[in-house]
C-alpha cells in the first residue's frame, strides 16, 4: 500500500513539476511571440509602405510610356502637317498622308485604332477613310472644344466608356499654330487596363487604379470599377479615394472604411492623371496575425502533448499529399477530356461546334482577321475511284498542311466532312491573305497520299476580310466565304477568291 502511495506521489509531484514548466515555458514562449511579432509588424508595415510607393511609381512609369508613345505619334505627325499647312499643301495631299500614318499605326502598334482624323485648314479629313454624316459638325465635338479650351499644347480629352465593347477609350489632341486646326487620335486604354491588372498581381489585397482630373476611373484591377466618376460618388472607397487625392491633393494616406483599412499611394502621371496603390492592411497583416497565433497555440500543444501533434501532422500532410495527387489526376483527366471534346478526331482540329464558338469569342473582342473556307476538289470521286482510305487521307493531309501553314493562335476548324474553315487573326489585307494561302497551297503540294498513286489534290477557297471594327458575327463570315469558295469552285484547283473581289491566287 505505501509503495503505491509512494508511486502516486510521485506521479502526482512530477505532473504538477511538468504543468508548472509547461506554463512557465508557454509564458516565455508567448512573450517573445509578442515581441517578435511586433518587430515583424514594424517590418512589415515598412515593407507596405515600400511596396505601395513602388507599385504606384512602376504603374506610373508604365502608364506614360504607354501614352507617351501615342503622344509622340499626334505631335511628330501635327508638326508635319503644319508644314503642310504652311507650305500651302493640299487637303487631299495632307489627308493622304493622315491615311498613310493610321495604316502605319495599325500594321505596327495598334491595329484597333480609328486612326488619326481632325479639322485641318477648315476641312474634317480622316486617316481611316470615314466619312461622316451630313450633320456631323467636327466643332462641335469634345474633342475639338475640349482642346481649343486647354492651354496645352496637347490635349488629353475626358476619357468615356464604350459600353458596346466595355473599353475605355481616350482622344489624344493636338492644337496647330493656325489656333484652328486640331489633329487627334481615339487611343484604346485597354493597355493601361493590362498595366494594372500585372502590377496587382504579386501583391495580395492590393487594387491599382489610374483617375483622371475629373475623377472618372480610366483603368482599374476591377473591371467593374471602369467609367465610374468617384468625385460624383459618396461613401464609397473610391469616392474617399478620389476626395483624398483631388481636393485634397494628398500623394500618401490611409484610409478607414467599411470596406476596410487601407493604405493608398499617388504618383502623378502626364495629362494630370493620378496612379494610385491601394492596399488592404487587414489582409496585407493578417497572415502575420494568424501566425503569431498558431506559432503560440502550437508551441502550448507541442508543450502539452508533442506525440499527438506530431501524430497529427503527419496524418494530415499525408491527407493533403493524397487530396492533391488525386486533385492532380483529376486536373489531368479534365484537360484530356476537355481537349478531346473540342477536337475533330480525325484531324485533331477543333469541331464545328468549337471552332466557332472560339472565333466568335474573337468577334466579341474586337480582333480583326480572314476568314476563309477549304473544301476539297473531286472529293467524291477520290473516294470513288481511290477508295475511302485515300479520301481519309486527303482530309488528314489538309489538316496537317493547315497546322504548318497558319500561326498557334488562328482558329483552325473541320467544318464537316472534306470542309474546313480558318480564323487568322490580323489578316486585313487581300495581299497577305494571299500570300498565306499561297503558302497552304505549297504544303499542300508537298503531301504524299499513296493511296492516289502519286496523283495530286487540290482545294478550293473562298475567304472575307473582317475589321475589329465591324459588327458581324460568324454565320455571316462564314456565308461570304462560302460564296467565295464556290466561285473558286469554277476555276481550275488551288484557287482563292475573297468575297467581294477578284480571283486573288492560284497555284
Amino acid at each position: 500500500m505505501s509503495d503505491q502511495i509512494r508511486i502516486r506521489d510521485i506521479l502526482r509531484q512530477i505532473g504538477a513539476r511538468s504543468i508548472a514548466v509547461a506554463i512557465i515555458v508557454i509564458l516565455i514562449i508567448n512573450t517573445a511571440a509578442a515581441f517578435i511579432g511586433n518587430r515583424f509588424y514594424a517590418t512589415k508595415k515598412e515593407v507596405l509602405n515600400q511596396r505601395g510607393e513602388l507599385n504606384a511609381k512602376e504603374s506610373a512609369r508604365e502608364y506614360d510610356r504607354c501614352l507617351l508613345t501615342r503622344v509622340n505619334i499626334v505631335t511628330m505627325v501635327g508638326r508635319i502637317v503644319e508644314n503642310m499647312l504652311a507650305s500651302g499643301t493640299s487637303t487631299d495631299k495632307i489627308e493622304k498622308y493622315l491615311i498613310e500614318q493610321t495604316n502605319n499605326i495599325v500594321a505596327t502598334l495598334d491595329p484597333t485604332t480609328t486612326g488619326l482624323y481632325g479639322w485641318i485648314g477648315g476641312e474634317y479629313l480622316d486617316g481611316a477613310g470615314w466619312v461622316p454624316d451630313d450633320d456631323f459638325v467636327p466643332t462641335e465635338r469634345p474633342w475639338y472644344i475640349q482642346t481649343m479650351e486647354s492651354d496645352q499644347e496637347i490635349t488629353f480629352v475626358e476619357p468615356y466608356l464604350d459600353m458596346q465593347t466595355n473599353t475605355v477609350m481616350m482622344t489624344v489632341s493636338d492644337l496647330m499654330s493656325d489656333g484652328q486646326s486640331v489633329l487627334a487620335m481615339d487611343v484604346s486604354l485597354d493597355p493601361l487596363q493590362e498595366i494594372v491588372k500585372r502590377v496587382v498581381a504579386g501583391t495580395e489585397g492590393s487594387q491599382a487604379l489610374v483617375l483622371d482630373h475629373s475623377g472618372i476611373v480610366v483603368a482599374h484591377s476591377d473591371e467593374t470599377q471602369l467609367g465610374r466618376n468617384y468625385l460624383a460618388e459618396s461613401g464609397s472607397l473610391g469616392s474617399a479615394v478620389a476626395n483624398r487625392i483631388l481636393d485634397d491633393g494628398e500623394k500618401q494616406f490611409e484610409l478607414r472604411t467599411a470596406e476596410g483599412d487601407y493604405s493608398v499611394y499617388v504618383d502623378q502621371l502626364e495629362g494630370g492623371w493620378y496612379s494610385v496603390s491601394l492596399i488592404n492592411a487587414n489582409t496585407w497583416y493578417l497572415p502575420l496575425r494568424s501566425t503569431i497565433i498558431i506559432f503560440s497555440v502550437i508551441v502550448t500543444l507541442v508543450v502539452a502533448s508533442m506525440g499527438l501533434i506530431f501524430l497529427r501532422i503527419s496524418a494530415k500532410n499525408l491527407a493533403l499529399r493524397t487530396l492533391h495527387t488525386k486533385i492532380d489526376r483529376e486536373e489531368k483527366r479534365s484537360e484530356a477530356l476537355q481537349a478531346l471534346s473540342e477536337t475533330d478526331r480525325m484531324t485533331g482540329l477543333y469541331d464545328r461546334v468549337n471552332g466557332q464558338r472560339k472565333v466568335e469569342e474573337l468577334l466579341a473582342s474586337g480582333s480583326s482577321g480572314v476568314f476563309m473556307e477549304l473544301d476539297i476538289d473531286h472529293f467524291k470521286a477520290i473516294n470513288d475511284t481511290c477508295g475511302h482510305q485515300a479520301g481519309d487521307s486527303a482530309i488528314r493531309a489538309v489538316a496537317e498542311s493547315m497546322r504548318n501553314t497558319f500561326r498557334s493562335n488562328d482558329i483552325c476548324m473541320r467544318l464537316g466532312g472534306d470542309e474546313f474553315g480558318v480564323f487568322a487573326v490580323g489578316i486585313i489585307r487581300e495581299e497577305m491573305a494571299a500570300a498565306i494561302v499561297y503558302r497552304l497551297f505549297e504544303w499542300l503540294d508537298k503531301a504524299e497520299i499513296p493511296e492516289l498513286q502519286g496523283e495530286k489534290f487540290s482545294v478550293s477557297v473562298g475567304a472575307a476580310l473582317h475589321a475589329g471594327d465591324q459588327a458581324s458575327c460568324f454565320d455571316e463570315l462564314y456565308a461570304q466565304a462560302d460564296s467565295a469558295m464556290y466561285i473558286s469552285k469554277k476555276a481550275a484547283g488551288n484557287m482563292l477568291t475573297l468575297a467581294g473581289s477578284r480571283d486573288l491566287k492560284e497555284l
